[in-house]
């Protein structure tokens, strides 16, 4: 997070200054790494838009690092912990899965 706010800090001034200019936004969305939600939550104050700011570029770095899992994984990973009747398929947020505690 602290990467992030330094990054804010440094950039969000260029982009509050374009805020009001498209072609400028247009430009710097595109070079810069910090979101900005001036166009989406224009009645936000500047202290809300600031930590939306902080919060979207932080989630779009740190997705980058995330572990995608393919089906197959999942569903290894449920059976090494014992569990049956796992359902895995493709879902909206990546692998959708299930699975049941064996009955002891």
């Amino acid at each position: 997070m602290r990467y992030t706010e330094r990054l804010v800090n440094t950039l969000w001034p260029l982009h509050n200054m374009a805020r009001h200019f498209y072609p400028a936004q247009m430009v710097l969305s595109r070079l810069s790494p910090v979101l900005c939600c001036y166009r989406v939550y224009p009645d936000l104050t500047e202290e809300l838009q600031r930590e939306w700011v902080l919060l979207e570029t932080h989630d779009s770095l740190t997705d980058w690092y995330n572990r995608f899992r393919t089906r197959g994984r999942m569903r290894r990973t449920l059976e090494q912990f014992g569990m049956v009747e796992i359902w895995c398929e493709y879902g909206g947020n990546g692998v959708e899965a299930r699975g049941k505690r064996p009955l002891s």
